[in-house]
């Protein structure tokens, strides 16, 4: 037989490092390696150094509407941070914060590279938090009420004027580009306009690595979203380590291209990633949706990044334009050097589909990585940086130190402790203290798993949300967070997400999402999403699969389903901002349909192992 094809440049991933430390009470700590660089103080003075350094080379690139590449320079980009960082310390006092409620955007890097000099934190959300069917703006309400902004930036308000109206208190001070729509905003033009502080320089040296530079959203997966307090020690720290095991196989040192939202860590950490080794961070026009993918495939083509991370839904659509145009699948291997996905699984067809086109196209095969993190501990602290086809966390980046703590089974409770961890929760002090143990480890409320118990090098896997997880009636322990997982990769692509359902019952329940397109290329059924919640193709097909499942061994047996038609409802708290379902929040709003699902009767289905058992009966 012959040998697989390479791995391109897995050579560029350091040999991992692993010491593990047991303990008397069966806890185990593990760490990955030392860090081996110096420690930079702040983000700003990271901006500083390159500007001195990079001078003209490009930091920002943006299509305009004529579709060329508007570029930013490192040293336009420092003397820009200068100039809003005089401003805001003439306008903003000690106590200040900025709420950003835009998308990525130039002027919103740039305001965050100002405010990071001036020591004032950002608290970015997505525009999205404007909108609202209902005019509620709940979770955006939620934010103004928890952060006590005295600033707003909304790059273009008109659009969103009254959903700020609704909730900003009126002492509020707007910045924007269109003043004409709120009046007594301040004009964008002004704040970057504004002379420098006397001495930019001394001030950003003079700056504290424990003053907070963002304030980020907790994702809301499982209740409301908390706001964490990130310092600039944290992302220093975190970039520390991450860049001894991933910047040179990234390339975050030359090209890279991404659209994740800055109000998201994972967004933020890649535009970090850029400025930290001096690369190019174009920002990407396009969105994984068939709508806008198509000006991602262009942007892909163009800038060739080493570098690729999305959601898995845009790895399917990615090998769907790779295998229609052999032009644009030798653009996009040609230095391609690693893939990052997350969110979710990655499902095995759509990675051979990608895999065998690398091999057609280079010869080789292109590293995967995926990993853990979150907002509490900057961003990604744990990575996959070793040839593999298995989906896992990997091991702690350099600097980082998890405390396992034992569970049923073969997991552990993952607890972290490091200087990217956050000091704590805005204003929040009880749920800042119950998030550290007596040791000042974080407590993730995750749990995972060895991928291989004797052979640890091989890292982990995530085996569940601790908050997610319930017993039936019968004492029947249900990994809720993983068996969601299972059956969205197992009934991928028709179902895009669903409620586990079952607690204080005597079996286990799941209540589903279809994607019409996804139904329709696997089924051949097109209809209404009403239409095809009672089909009864439908059901049957997720009937089977559910009982395929089980006989497959997967964590629990899933005895009846049925088919949601109204979709999440964000404002509500239903999405967090990572766009999975909260399911605390998702079951008390639908008990209704909970309800309905034990109840049996016209649209639900029992498993195909049900069915037999009730045959039995």
């Amino acid at each position: 037989m012959s040998a697989q094809p390479r791995f391109r440049s897995a050579e560029l991933f350091p040999r991992p490092e692993l010491y593990l430390e047991p303990r008397p009470d069966a806890t185990l700590l593990v760490r990955g390696a030392p860090p081996q660089a110096e420690l930079p103080p702040t983000l700003a003075q990271v901006l500083s150094d390159q500007a001195a350094a990079l001078g003209q080379r490009t930091l920002l690139a943006a299509r305009t509407a004529e579709g060329d590449w508007l570029r930013v320079s490192y040293r336009q980009a420092k003397d820009d941070a200068d100039r809003i960082a005089g401003w805001l310390a003439e306008h903003a006092g000690p106590q200040a914060r900025i709420l950003i409620v835009t998308g990525n955007s130039i002027r919103h890097a740039l305001l965050a590279f100002g405010a990071a000099a001036a020591g004032v934190p950002i608290c970015p959300v997505s525009v999205q938090y404007a909108a609202s069917p209902t005019g509620s703006y709940g979770r955006l309400r939620h934010v103004v009420t928890v952060l006590r902004p005295t600033h707003v930036y909304a790059e273009v308000v008109g659009p969103i004027a009254d959903a700020l109206r609704a909730v900003l208190p009126p002492d509020v001070t707007l910045i924007c580009t269109d003043p004409q729509h709120w009046p007594g905003a301040i004009d964008w033009v002004e704040v970057i306009g504004h002379a420098p502080r006397p001495d930019p320089d001394a001030a950003i040296a003079a700056l504290d690595p424990q003053t907070p530079v963002r304030y980020m959203l907790t994702s809301g997966s499982t209740g409301r979203p908390k706001i964490v307090i990130q310092t600039h020690r944290m992302w220093c720290s975190l970039f520390t380590g991450a860049n001894q095991i991933l910047a040179e196989v990234s390339g975050w040192g030359e090209n890279t291209l991404d659209w994740m939202p800055w109000s998201h860590v994972a967004g933020v950490s890649v535009l970090t990633g850029s400025i930290v080794n001096g690369g190019t961070f174009y920002l990407d026009d396009g969105r994984p949706s068939p709508e806008q993918f198509g000006i991602t495939l262009r942007n892909l083509a163009e800038v060739q990044p080493r570098f690729f991370a999305n959601v898995p839904l845009a790895f399917g659509m990615l090998c769907d334009a790779l295998e229609a145009d052999r032009r644009l699948q030798q653009r996009f291997f040609e230095k391609l050097q690693l893939c990052l996905f997350g969110g979710a699984g990655l499902p095995q067809p759509v990675y051979d589909r990608f895999q065998r086109m690398a091999e057609q196209s280079i010869g080789e095969r292109i590293m995967f990585t995926t990993g853990y993190g979150s907002t509490e501990t900057t961003a990604g602290v744990m990575s996959v940086s070793w040839p593999t086809t298995e989906v896992g966390v990997g091991l702690p980046l350099p600097g980082i130190e998890l405390k396992l703590v034992p569970l049923a089974g073969d997991r552990y409770e993952v607890r972290f402790r490091a200087e990217c961890v956050m000091p704590g929760y805005l204003d929040d002090p009880v749920a800042t203290a119950a998030a550290f143990d007596d040791e000042g480890f974080y407590r993730s409320g995750d749990a995972i798993a060895w991928t291989e118990p004797a052979r640890p090098e091989r890292g982990f896997v995530f085996a569940g949300r601790l908050a997610e997880e319930f017993k039936l009636l019968s004492g029947t322990f249900v990994p809720g967070g993983r068996l969601r997982s299972e059956l969205i990769a197992a009934a991928n692509p028709v179902v895009t997400d669903a409620l586990i359902c079952g607690e204080g019952r005597s079996e286990v329940g799941v209540l589903v999402w279809l994607s019409p397109a996804g139904v329709a290329a696997t089924l051949g059924i097109e209809a209404a999403p009403a239409e095809l919640a009672a089909d009864p193709r439908v059901l049957d097909w997720l009937a089977e699969r559910l009982g395929a499942m089980a006989a497959e061994g997967m964590a629990s047996r899933i005895a009846r389903c049925a088919v949601l038609v109204e979709p999440p409802d964000a404002d509500a708290g239903e999405l967090s901002e990572k766009g999975t379902v909260n399911q605390s929040i998702a079951l008390r709003r639908r008990r209704a349909d909970v309800e309905r699902l034990y109840a049996g009767g016209s649209g639900v289905r029992l498993s195909r192992a049900e069915r037999a058992t009730a045959a039995g009966r």
